[in-house]
């Protein structure tokens, strides 16, 4: 029986004028001649599929960043403007030209590859560069959430002792598993834990979290990180040439 079926869909497929529509009539005529086809020839079917699946990826990678490149070109032109303030800032000086916004969540790992991309350029900027994180802790991360809210409670003390703290959840991620790690971090960090206790809790700080997750929310964002770099967001964790395009494109002098 299968012979006869592999025998008839060959008459179909083999005739030199056959159309579309025709092999389309058989094989919805006879769906089990592909069935059976599929079954003698497994790793041949696999191999086929899983190439086509490769390059539907490929395809829809190169649209994501031929979308990407426009929004960006059109950012240059016409930068995002998300609440800034000096008592967010948390790196670098306030007059600095180069204004660098991280949309984050402490638990994600695209974020912790951002992490040291970050750290090189403001070094390499120093004096020219300001740097404002923001959260956006994702629900499958349970740790996020409570992380961001740690942070702003020693943000309220010390800038820099939040920015050690930003530096040790981000260096030490894998171990990112517990409460009890991130009040190890806070320790560290030098926090006044006492005080920690108290803010974590409070309306300013959770305010402070709700705001920074429905902004990114309203200009579009879908997935951490986002960088902004003077307006122009960069998704995913990029390579520094990437960011330092984007900072040479938006500083230039007027001639």
């Amino acid at each position: 029986m299968k012979k006869m079926i592999l025998l008839g869909m060959m008459s179909v497929l083999g005739a030199c004028a056959t159309s579309d529509k025709q092999i389309a009539d058989y094989l919805k005529k006879n769906p089990k001649a592909v069935f059976d086809v599929i079954e003698d020839n497994p790793e041949q079917f696999i191999e086929v599929v899983n190439k086509a699946a490769r390059k539907a990826q490929q395809n829809q990678q190169q649209k994501q960043m031929s979308e990407m490149k426009k929004q960006q070109e059109q950012q240059i032109l016409n930068p995002l403007k998300p609440a800034l303030s000096d008592s967010r800032r948390l790196a670098g000086t306030a007059k600095a030209k180069i204004t660098i916004v991280e949309y984050a969540d402490f638990q994600c790992p695209a974020c912790a590859m951002s992490h040291p991309v970050i750290k090189e350029v403001m070094k390499e900027n120093a004096g020219n560069v300001q740097l404002y994180y923001k959260h956006m802790p994702l629900s499958f991360h349970p740790m996020a959430e409570p992380a961001a809210y740690y942070f702003e409670a020693i943000f309220k003390q010390d800038r820099a002792k939040a920015l050690k703290f930003y530096d040790l959840l981000f260096e030490n991620q894998k171990s990112l598993k517990n409460v009890d790690f991130i009040r190890q971090m806070a320790k560290k960090a030098g926090a006044d834990m006492a005080k920690v206790a108290k803010d974590i809790t409070s309306t300013e700080v959770q305010m402070i979290v709700k705001n920074d997750m429905s902004e990114f929310e309203k200009m579009g964002f879908t997935g951490t990180p986002v960088i902004l770099v003077n307006g122009v967001a960069l998704h995913g964790a990029q390579p520094k040439e990437e960011i330092d395009k984007i900072i040479a494109l938006t500083t230039v002098e007027p001639k």
